[in-house]
């Protein structure tokens, strides 16, 4: 096996409903991929920054988007505005039509890369594989 492959899977999720983000984590760490947490969106872009340059920077970052100080939609165009290619996830409860379209754009967010609740935990798998 070649470094690549021996690399585990790095996230990390930033959700403000602490039983959403335990469940997220632990679902996630049974397929191997290693999840670091935060509940609000300052943390968020904290995270993301002290990670940014590490050996092994976060594989994906997966975003509530009723985050808190900043929104979640906020901190993916943070998070572009620092790293143009890091992929981004967002999970919510708002209909997708319903997100504010300027903020998807600006944040260049896919729509593949969007997950409304309710959703199946091997969605969130797929996505971040993908």
């Amino acid at each position: 096996m070649d470094n690549k492959e021996s690399e585990q899977t790095q996230i990390l999720i930033a959700e403000s409903n602490s039983e959403l983000l335990v469940l997220f984590r632990e679902y996630l760490s049974s397929f191997g991929i290693k999840a670091e947490t935060v509940s609000n969106g300052h943390e968020a872009i904290e995270q993301f920054l002290n990670n940014k340059e590490n050996e092994h920077p976060y594989d994906a970052i997966v975003l509530d988007t009723h985050l808190s100080s900043p929104s979640g939609l906020e901190v993916a165009k943070k998070i572009r505005s620092e790293k143009p290619n890091q992929k981004l996830v967002l999970v919510t409860t708002t209909p997708k039509e319903n997100l504010p379209k300027g903020c998807l754009e600006t944040a260049r967010i896919r729509e593949g890369d969007i997950l409304t609740m309710p959703f199946k935990l091997s969605k969130l798998a797929s996505v971040l594989k993908n």
